[in-house]
């Protein structure tokens, strides 16, 4: 046990480590395959480590399963990457291993949760981390510009606009104007700032020192070099989002006025910035080229040097007429191979054909339709063949044509299932997960994800995968912080045992008066406005999780109630356990005979039990007090129905001399005599049980609508 501990402590910092080192390899210098795998292979070795030092059969089964359902998907990704057919014969390129590569690239992000996961590495950790490499990737964008060294955003060459010389142009090149300092794709770096920019705002927010204010601002300048419509407008968003929720939930506590003044006073400083930045500059180029208006550097940055003796056929005229870009019909997708679509292309208008994400998407289609394959939609065209036709810049769609469906749910569904958990485990524990710091983190996660959307070329590189990964790792961690365990736990008012149905038994059998009440959301509804009796359940100690509900909301919370115990699971155990006490059993409640039937059933099954009597649920209550205080019986089971069978034990717990344990047992009764069938074992193990009485008894279908009341009062954790 502790030479795992040490382990782990290694691989915390060697995980750490490498988290800071890998924002270097993002720069153009090092932005080569090559690096992508020692990226990928130092993950798949810290990843295996942790999975040997670690070890849980529950986990590998796991890794089975899901290794298993991958190989069966790269073996008919290839094999449906065999049968292809195009009219462009450089279409027909495909390389297996490259493949490879990419899928063990893709897989980063599952490795990276694990690890993250299981060393449990929390945002404590990490934090440190974060402001240098924020600090390393701001100020290089920054001090590069201010000295004319930057490349563009748009390419490798370098700037020659830096920001103080905005404001000598009424238009200018806005590519010679734009900043991402020596990194290799600008919309990659918008989007980690984006991740991160919250976070820095927390910790300004939180700790008010001037080094976090100091790295707010250096983002928002950043942001405004690069000068794209994703980091001026992701990061106005953002501040305007954090300033509500941090004034929502800081207005009784107290508000950071410095921190809310700040943000103001970024907004209207980048608004009134807008105007001169490479943002507005891009507008009118654009605007330019639609309306088919001069301006000289337009001019000068599509000036071509062609020979003015070319002969060009009209389809070629009519393209360079609607600014298509010359790659696309030249050597992403030749014209002359498929005239046919270049054709309908050209009568396009040319707001689409001028959009470059437009017709990468459109040559992607083509491309699809003239293979004819219903397995694309599942196995996708291979991401070799989609790069080299071209990149799409949108992610999810970029893989959906390169892996399909499968490999999409595959290498990519991880992030959307990690994304919802968070959003439910918030969601259902508002008063405790709800904070600032589970917001900062969801909301960077949040705009990656639309960035990698809008921008493309995120979800499927390591710069961008292992910050991402890491941070919504982190929020997994932050928001499934279990409660301290003190035995019980309050579901709207009612103290429920955390205790397992074996842990209980003995609490039972100590001869001290038990009621054991059978807790499940519709109890809690039935009894939720008497505070008396809200107070008499939670006075008796023993409160039962019933319900898959209570076990459900008790999860989403962080709580720990592990799993439901069934009433009559629990009334089973104690027949079987009472002889061993020398504890005798009365059974009263049900329709006529029920209750001398399952008497029967019970002594068949438990030969040392000793029920001592049975009556009906149809007796007077004058009668049924004095024949069960004739028994002398110890443990009393009520089936009169919820919530008939509590009030009868309240009115008359003291009036039963012997009774040691009283429980209400709804209609088990029934289940034990045979009169009614229980769920299949495998259905319970589902945790339907509810879903088949439902079935069984339609009338049952109106629970649902109580069920959604119960969930929304939890969600808030007060009654409505």
């Amino acid at each position: 046990m502790k030479n795992t501990a040490t382990i782990n402590k290694v691989l915390i910092n060697a995980f750490l480590i490498f988290y800071v080192v890998s924002v270097f390899l993002d720069l153009h210098i090092f932005y080569n395959p090559i690096s992508t795998l020692i990226r990928t292979v130092f993950i798949s070795i810290i990843f295996i480590i942790t999975l040997i030092n670690n070890f849980s059969v529950k986990h590998f089964k796991y890794f089975i399963l899901y290794g298993a359902a991958l190989l069966f998907y790269i073996l008919m990704h290839h094999i449906n990457a065999t049968n292809f057919y195009s009219l462009v014969p450089g279409n027909f390129n495909y390389s297996f291993l490259s493949e490879l590569l990419y899928i063990f690239k893709m897989l980063s992000n599952i490795m990276i949760f694990y690890i993250v996961c299981k060393l449990n590495i929390k945002y404590v950790n990490v934090k440190k981390y974060i402001k240098l490499i924020v600090a390393f990737i701001t100020l290089s964008i920054i001090i590069s510009d201010l000295l004319s060294l930057s490349y563009t955003a748009y390419n490798f060459e370098h700037t020659t606009i830096p920001i103080f010389k905005w404001f000598n142009y009424d238009i200018y090149d806005f590519m010679a104007g734009s900043s991402k300092g020596f990194f290799h794709l600008s919309n990659q770096i918008v989007a980690v700032l984006l991740l991160y920019f919250p976070l820095i705002c927390y910790e300004a927010y939180s700790n008010k020192k001037p080094l976090d204010y100091i790295l707010q601002i250096l983002i928002v300048v950043s942001m405004l070099m690069i000068g794209n419509r994703l980091a001026i407008y992701g990061t106005l968003i953002e501040i305007f989002i954090l300033t509500i929720i941090y004034f929502i939930l800081n207005i009784k506590k107290g508000i950071n006025k410095f921190g809310i003044g700040l943000n103001i006073l970024i907004c209207v400083g980048v608004v009134l910035i807008i105007p001169f930045s490479p943002l507005s500059m891009r507008n009118e180029y654009y605007n330019a080229i639609y309306n088919n208006k001069p301006i000289d550097f337009i001019k000068n940055s599509n000036a071509q040097v062609t020979n003015e003796y070319e002969v060009k056929d009209d389809l070629i005229v009519k393209l360079e007429s609607k600014q298509i870009d010359p790659n696309f019909y030249k050597v992403a997708y030749p014209y002359q191979y498929d005239k046919e679509f270049w054709q309908k292309v050209s009568d396009l208008n040319i707001e689409q054909t001028g959009n470059a994400r437009f017709m990468e998407l459109a040559m992607i289609k083509r491309v699809k339709q003239i293979n004819d394959n219903n397995l694309d939609d599942w196995f996708g065209l291979t991401y070799s063949r989609v790069m080299n036709i071209f990149n799409i810049e949108q992610d999810f769609v970029m893989q959906y044509y390169s892996l399909g469906v499968i490999g999409v749910c595959l290498l990519l569904g991880l992030y959307f299932i990690l994304l919802i958990y968070c959003i439910i485990k918030i969601t259902f524990d508002l008063k405790n997960k709800y904070t600032e710091k589970n917001i900062a983190l969801l909301l960077g996660c949040g705009l990656m994800f639309i960035s990698s959307y809008y921008s493309g070329n995120i979800l499927n590189a390591t710069s961008t995968i292992i910050p991402l990964s890491v941070v919504l790792s982190i929020l997994v961690n932050e928001v499934r912080i279990k409660k301290e365990n003190t035995g019980t736990e309050n579901i709207l008012g009612f103290n429920v045992t955390t205790l397992s149905m074996d842990s209980l038994i003995p609490k039972i059998f100590d001869n001290k008066t038990k009621f054991i009440v059978n807790i499940n959301p519709f109890i809690i509804l039935d009894h939720k406005n008497d505070l008396e009796k809200k107070k008499l359940f939670n006075k008796e100690k023993i409160q039962i999780p019933d319900g898959e509900g209570i076990v459900l909301i008790s999860k989403l919370r962080g709580g720990n109630i592990k799993r439901r115990i069934a009433g009559i699971d629990l009334m089973l155990k104690i027949c079987q356990e009472s002889s061993k006490y020398n504890h005798t059993v009365f059974l009263y409640g049900a329709k006529k005979g029920v209750a001398a039937k399952a008497k029967l059933k019970l002594e068949e099954k438990y030969s040392n039990i000793k029920i001592v009597g049975t009556i009906s649920g149809y007796e007077e209550e004058e009668k049924v007090i004095s024949k069960i205080n004739a028994s002398k019986a110890n443990i009393l089971f009520v089936a009169l129905g919820s919530p008939l069978q509590e009030d009868f034990i309240i009115r008359n717990k003291k009036r039963l001399k012997y009774v040691k344990v009283f429980m209400p047992v709804g209609g088990s009764f029934d289940v034990i005599s045979g009169n009614l069938k229980r769920a299949p074992k495998i259905i319970q193990k589902l945790k339907l049980e509810w879903l088949y009485r439902m079935i069984l008894e339609p009338k049952r279908i109106k629970g649902v609508f109580r069920l959604i009341i119960f969930v929304v009062i939890s969600i808030f954790d007060k009654e409505v």
